[in-house]
């Protein structure tokens, strides 16, 4: 292939390429240019546009972000609500609900907005190809052009490469991939779960939004058998309830936090966060350090779990402060010195994301109902799990253990991208000192401009990191608006970049 056939290449087609590509569109109508363009997209043909967490499954599995959260239009929050009311059946949805929709849905949406953005950019002279292969390998030739491997062995080369991948499979922290009735990614549910016997005792490791959609799905299949969900803190996600409204912080804004660092000519501790924080939490009756790290914790209880979905039934609960709090430490993050990123990864993002990560009211109250009648035993202190005599054991603090047909993993996605095994594609580009990632994973990335940062210390101008790739400079992620907000700064500064050496070069 020709050296020079593509300007640009994205890696993933799902919600964060779409979320990349939606910035290019957006640049582009600011201007009646005519660009001479080539931008290809690498991913499993069943996954462009989707991308794989969005692609076809029970309508049960939901989206845990409320639809008018979900629009890819920076300037029309309703686009996405608006085209379910256009687009969808309403039979499709659960119980008609037009707030959290199934996933698939969502992987609908934003295969129409490729298709949109597509022809938007074929208009304007960029075409668009896509590439229906797997990327094995990459690396930087001597000429700083991006050399690509696929798995059907053909070479591509480009002159940026954009890593838009959604979140990677878990770690197998117990060893468990080779036995048999182990599930290690759980999704999608309508292929992996389908197959596991109704009366099977079955474990779930982890307790977070994963293991909710696991717990429901063997709920609406008819599931007799026990169903265990353990995990190290023996939690259950937030809730929102009825009345989620988001409560705008008074103190702990981007544009005083970034007065504070223009103040003091330097980086933000974490330190200098929480005094924003605090105050906040404080007017609404809340200490910052046991809203976040409850003292004596201890696994939650049913009638802990049961409280808190009557308050959400009835009343606003907490997590709409966190609603409100959230977005604006995600712009934040970008005033905070690398370190300090570091220190909170390492020590307090766990916690944290555990307030931040909340399931719908409508999962909420089904695993109420596991709960009650005995079928979901909710452990913690969960320690190792091992696979003897053709049965799983969890084994937990106490010396208690509980045995399984099935074991399901359902703990949070795997961050490290060098460490141990090197994720593909990335192999020789770890080898070769190209990417730097914090010490517990997530690459470090310039914030505005997504260029990766390496080894030397510099930032790799043909590499650039969106989304769960970016996890190293962006903590919270997994927040959709803040996902299609620095995509879009990404996607912006490439274009330019790309455009201007076009003009330099004289093409």
């Amino acid at each position: 292939m020709n050296e020079n056939k593509y300007d640009i290449i994205i890696i993933g087609a799902g919600a964060q390429a779409i979320s990349f590509l939606a910035g290019i569109c957006s640049y582009i109508k600011k201007n009646d240019n005519h660009y001479n363009l080539k931008i290809g997209i690498i991913d499993k043909k069943e996954n462009f546009g989707c991308g794989r967490v969005y692609n076809h499954d029970f309508p049960w599995i939901l989206m845990n972000t409320p639809a008018t959260d979900l629009s890819i239009d920076k300037n029309n929050r309703f686009e996405f609500y608006e085209w379910i009311k256009k687009t969808i059946d309403p039979s499709i949805l659960l119980e008609n609900n037009y707030d959290f929709v199934p996933r698939n849905v969502f992987g609908l949406y934003l295969k129409d907005k490729y298709i949109d953005f597509k022809n938007q950019l074929y208009n304007k002279g960029i075409i668009l190809e896509d590439i229906i292969d797997y990327a094995k390998d990459i690396s930087i030739d001597k000429n700083e052009k991006v050399d690509i491997l696929l798995e059907s062995k053909n070479n591509i080369k480009t002159n940026y490469v954009v890593f838009a991948t959604g979140p990677s499979n878990s770690d197998d922290y117990y060893n468990l991939k080779i036995c048999k009735n182990y599930i290690h990614n759980p999704l999608p549910a309508n292929q992996k779960l389908i197959n596991i016997p109704k009366d099977a005792n079955v474990g779930i490791i982890g307790s977070n939004l994963t293991a909710i959609d696991v717990a429901v799905t063997l709920k609406h299949l008819g599931h007799t058998g026990n169903i265990f969900m353990a995990s190290r803190n023996g939690k259950l996600p937030e809730v929102k309830g009825k009345y989620l409204k988001s409560y705008p912080p008074h103190n702990a804004q981007y544009l005083n936090f970034k007065k504070l660092s223009e103040h003091k000519k330097d980086s933000l501790s974490l330190k200098d966060l929480i005094r924003y924080i605090r105050k906040d939490l404080a007017l609404h009756g809340y200490h910052w350090r046991n809203f976040f790290f409850e003292k004596n914790s201890k696994p939650e209880s049913f009638e802990d779990f049961k409280c808190r979905v009557e308050e959400a039934q009835t009343s606003p609960t907490p997590f709409n402060i966190v609603l409100g709090i959230i977005p604006e430490i995600a712009k934040t993050w970008r005033l905070v010195s690398q370190d300090q990123i570091d220190l909170f990864m390492s020590n307090y993002y766990r916690q944290v994301h555990q307030k931040h990560g909340a399931i719908p009211l409508v999962n909420a109250e089904k695993i109420l109902k596991l709960m009650e009648t005995g079928q979901l035993l909710l452990k913690g202190n969960l320690t190792d799990v091992n696979f003897k005599n053709q049965q799983f054991n969890l084994n937990f603090k106490n010396q208690e253990s509980l045995k399984c047909d099935f074991v399901i993993n359902a703990t949070g996605p795997k961050k490290t991208i060098c460490q141990n095994v090197p994720k593909l594609p990335f192999t020789t580009l770890c080898a070769s000192g190209n990417v730097n990632e914090t010490h517990i994973g997530g690459i470090i990335i310039d914030i505005n401009t997504g260029k990766i940062l390496t080894k030397n210390g510099f930032y790799q101008n043909k590499l650039r990191a969106i989304g769960h790739n970016a996890e190293g400079s962006h903590p919270f992620i997994n927040n959709f608006a803040w996902i299609l907000e620095t995509s879009f700064e990404v996607a912006e500064s490439l274009f330019c970049e790309v455009i201007n050496a076009k003009r330099t070069d004289g093409t």
